[in-house]
């Protein structure tokens, strides 16, 4: 199930939660509060890598790179949720942008600057949530049935 990330952004984003678990920036739930590591911080330094790499060996390009036999396993018992700065970054939010408000089975809105404290969890012990597409996961709140985020300028 896909869903919209509209409002005040240069670049509205149509979301589908089905293909993020083969990307890299989910995590799982449990592991949540012990991140040890900033996200964006390590983004950048597997980059760094990757464009050093580039540079030292040349560029290989590998479109259809395996999951390993623990990745699927894990993929197939556990529950993960994607942080939600990279999409907000990606939607560019427009100067008079102030908050950010989710549309599900209650609505949320929260400054846009806490967007790096959220997380939207899209799957739950293996399986595609039920009543999705994600739930977000902000400050022990939990907001089931998201459909739809918006960013709002003045609020």
């Amino acid at each position: 199930m896909i869903f919209p990330l509209d409002g005040s952004v240069r670049h509205p984003l149509t979301i589908d939660p089905t293909v993020w678990i083969f990307d890299d920036r989910k995590r799982k739930i449990e592991e949540l509060d012990a991140v040890a590591e900033n996200d964006q911080e390590a983004y950048y330094a597997k980059m760094g890598k990757a464009w050093d790499d580039g540079l030292t060996q040349g560029t290989r390009i590998d479109h259809n790179k395996p999951m390993s036999r623990q990745d699927k396993d894990a993929a197939l018992r556990d529950s993960f949720a994607m942080p939600l700065a990279p999409f907000i970054n990606n939607a560019e939010p427009v100067d008079l942008a102030t908050h950010i408000r989710f549309y599900g089975e209650t609505v949320l809105t929260i400054p846009l600057h806490d967007a790096s404290r959220v997380y939207l969890q899209f799957s739950k012990d293996g399986k595609v949530l039920t009543d999705g597409p994600v739930y977000v996961l902000y400050d022990n709140q939990i907001i089931r049935q998201v459909n739809h985020i918006t960013v709002l300028s003045g609020q």
